[in-house]
C-alpha cells in the first residue's frame, strides 16, 4: 500500500514505455536513502535541489492558424511562435536549463489538451515530422550536452470530427496520456473544439540509468482562425470616416467573421469610452455591420477631434486593431440651405431693363445720328435685346400708347429716320448732292444737324403729310412693305441692297 501511494503522489501521465514506473522509482530512491550512505544522501539532496528544469522560450500564436480535418487531403500547417512576422517565421521552443553534468538524455512528449482548467486530453491532434504515425502526439528526444534548446517546426493541428471524438478520447488514454490525471470526470459535451494548449511532458535519463521527470506545462492557447467565436478579428473598412459630435452618423464597416450576439464596436480616446449602436439585425453575413456614432464628450469643440475605434468580442474580450475616426464640430446646416439662400438673395444685375420707375416704356429720344452696336454703352445694348428692337439689333417701330389721341409726327420721323433702309436712301450720291453746305468739315454739329433736320422736313414734307393721317394699322402695313425689299436686297446675289427712289413710293 506504501508502494502504491507513493507511485500516486509522483507526477504521472506518461507513455506506458516505462517511463511513468521510472519516473516513480526514482522518486522512491531520492526520499528513501539509506541513513548508513551519508555520502549518497547528500549527493542525491544536491541532484534534487540542482535538478533541470524546462522552460517554454518561444510561446506559440495564439490567432491566425487553422485547424484542419484530415479528409483535406493537404497539410495541416505549421504552428508558428508568438513573435513570428511575414518576413521571420518563428516556432514554439524549448529549452533545459540547470545543472546537466549527469544528465544523459531528455526526452520531451507534447499533446493537447483543453484550454480551460482542469486540462484534459483533447481529441484534436498534432501533425508532423516528429509525430508517428496516428498517434496525435510529439515526440523528441534531447542531447543536452550538445543542444539545449528545440523549436517544434513543422507541427501542425489536425481537428477531428464530432462521430470521431471518442474514438480519439480513447486512444489517448491507451497511450497514457492524461497529464494532470482529469480521467473521465466529465464528458466532451463542454469541450471547446477551437482551442487547445500544447502541453510538454519532460523526462530525464542520468548517466546511471535513472529516470526522473518534470510536472506537465501548457502553452498558452491556440485558437482556430476559421472559427467566428475564436478567430482574430479585423476592421477591413469604413465607408466614411467623418461625422459630426452629436454621433447618429450612419456607418458602414467591413470586418472579418463575428458573431452577431457576441461583438461590439467601441469608441474610445484617452479615458473616454463609448459603444456604437447597432442591433443583432445590422450584422450582415458576419462580415459587414452597419451602426451609428456615439456621441462625443463634448458637444461644444471647435476644431476636429481624433477618436480611436475597434471591435471587441464580448465572450473572450479579444479586441482588433484600431482605426481612426475624426469627430466634427456641430454643424446645425449640414446642407447649408441657409447659405444657399442667402447667396441667391443677394444676386443683383448690374445691367437693369430700360424701363421708367413706373413700369412705362422710356421716353422717346430725340433725333440723333445712329451709332454703330459695338460703340453702344451697356444699358443701350441691353435695351436693344428688349421685345421693340429687332433680332438684328436694328430699331424697329414701337407702336404708340394712345392713337386715339394722334400721332406725333416728328416722332414718327425719328423712328423712320432709324431705319436702315432710310440711311441707305441718304448715303445715296443722289441724295446727298442735294444736301446743304453746312455737312463740311468744322461746322458745328449742332447747327449741322439743326439743319440737317430742317431740310429733312422741307424734302420729306409729304412723308409727313402723308403719314400723319394714317392709322396704327395702315402704318404698320407701309413699314412691312418698306422693309421688305430691304430684306430681299440683302439676301441677292449680288449683295447690293435695292431701295426703292421717292417716285416709287
Amino acid at each position: 500500500m506504501a508502494h502504491s501511494s507513493r507511485e500516486a503522489s509522483a507526477p504521472a501521465g506518461f507513455p506506458r514505455r516505462g517511463r511513468g514506473s521510472s519516473c516513480s522509482l526514482a522518486s522512491k530512491s531520492s526520499r528513501g536513502v539509506s541513513s548508513q550512505n551519508r555520502g549518497g544522501e547528500t549527493e542525491m539532496l544536491e541532484r534534487l535541489l540542482n535538478k533541470p528544469k524546462l522552460v517554454v522560450l518561444e510561446e506559440p500564436k495564439e490567432r491566425g492558424m487553422r485547424f484542419r480535418y484530415e479528409c483535406e487531403g493537404r497539410s495541416a500547417g505549421s504552428i508558428l511562435g508568438a513573435s513570428s512576422t511575414e518576413t521571420n517565421k518563428s516556432q514554439p521552443a524549448i529549452e533545459i536549463q540547470g545543472p546537466i553534468d549527469h544528465l544523459k538524455r531528455v526526452t520531451v512528449t507534447v499533446s493537447l489538451v483543453t484550454k480551460d482548467p482542469p486540462h484534459r486530453p483533447h481529441p484534436h491532434c498534432l501533425v508532423g515530422k516528429d509525430c508517428p504515425n496516428s498517434s496525435g502526439i510529439c515526440v523528441v528526444t534531447l542531447n543536452p550536452h550538445s543542444n539545449r534548446r528545440h523549436s517544434f517546426a513543422n507541427l501542425g493541428i489536425q481537428c477531428v470530427r464530432r462521430k470521431e471524438l471518442d474514438v480519439s478520447l480513447q486512444k489517448r488514454r491507451n497511450q497514457n496520456i492524461d497529464p494532470f490525471q482529469t480521467g473521465h470526470s466529465k464528458g466532451i459535451e463542454d469541450m471547446d473544439m477551437n482551442a487547445v494548449r500544447l502541453c510538454f511532458q519532460c523526462e530525464f535519463e542520468w548517466e546511471d540509468g535513472r529516470k526522473d521527470c518534470l510536472s506537465p506545462m501548457v502553452s498558452n492557447p491556440i485558437y482556430d482562425k476559421k472559427a467566428t467565436t475564436t478567430s482574430q478579428l479585423k476592421i477591413g473598412r469604413f465607408n466614411q470616416y467623418r461625422g459630426s459630435c452629436t454621433g447618429k452618423t450612419e456607418i458602414y464597416m467591413l470586418c472579418d467573421k463575428v458573431q452577431k450576439d457576441d461583438i461590439e464596436i467601441i469608441f474610445w480616446r484617452g479615458s473616454w469610452k463609448a459603444s456604437a449602436e447597432f442591433a443583432q439585425t445590422d450584422v450582415h453575413r458576419q462580415i459587414a455591420i452597419v451602426f451609428k456614432t456615439p456621441p462625443y464628450q463634448n458637444q461644444d469643440i471647435t476644431e476636429e477631434v481624433e477618436v480611436r475605434v475597434l471591435l471587441r468580442r464580448l465572450s473572450d474580450q479579444m479586441e482588433s486593431e484600431s482605426i481612426a475616426f475624426t469627430y466634427l464640430p456641430h454643424n446645425p446646416d449640414p446642407y447649408e440651405v441657409n447659405r444657399k439662400r442667402k447667396i441667391k438673395s443677394d444676386i443683383s444685375f448690374s445691367e437693369k431693363p430700360c424701363v421708367t420707375a413706373d413700369g412705362a416704356p422710356a421716353a422717346e429720344p430725340p433725333f440723333h445720328a445712329q451709332q454703330p452696336q459695338a460703340m453702344m454703352a451697356p444699358n443701350e445694348r441691353l435695351c436693344a435685346g428688349q421685345p421693340g428692337a429687332s433680332a438684328s439689333g436694328d430699331l424697329g417701330y414701337n407702336e404708340p400708347q394712345d392713337s386715339s389721341n394722334g400721332t406725333d409726327a416728328t416722332a414718327i420721323l425719328n423712328q423712320l429716320l432709324e431705319m436702315p433702309v432710310l440711311w441707305d436712301m441718304i448715303s445715296d450720291s443722289s441724295f446727298t448732292s442735294s444736301m446743304p453746305s453746312s455737312f463740311e468739315p468744322g461746322i458745328d454739329a449742332g447747327s449741322t444737324f439743326a439743319n440737317q433736320d430742317m431740310n429733312l422736313n422741307q424734302n420729306f414734307g409729304s412723308y409727313t403729310q402723308d403719314f400723319s393721317h394714317y392709322s396704327d394699322l395702315q402704318f404698320n402695313m407701309l413699314v412691312n412693305e418698306i422693309q421688305t425689299p430691304q430684306s430681299e436686297g440683302r439676301d441677292s446675289p449680288s449683295g447690293m441692297v435695292q431701295v426703292k427712289t421717292e417716285d416709287e413710293l
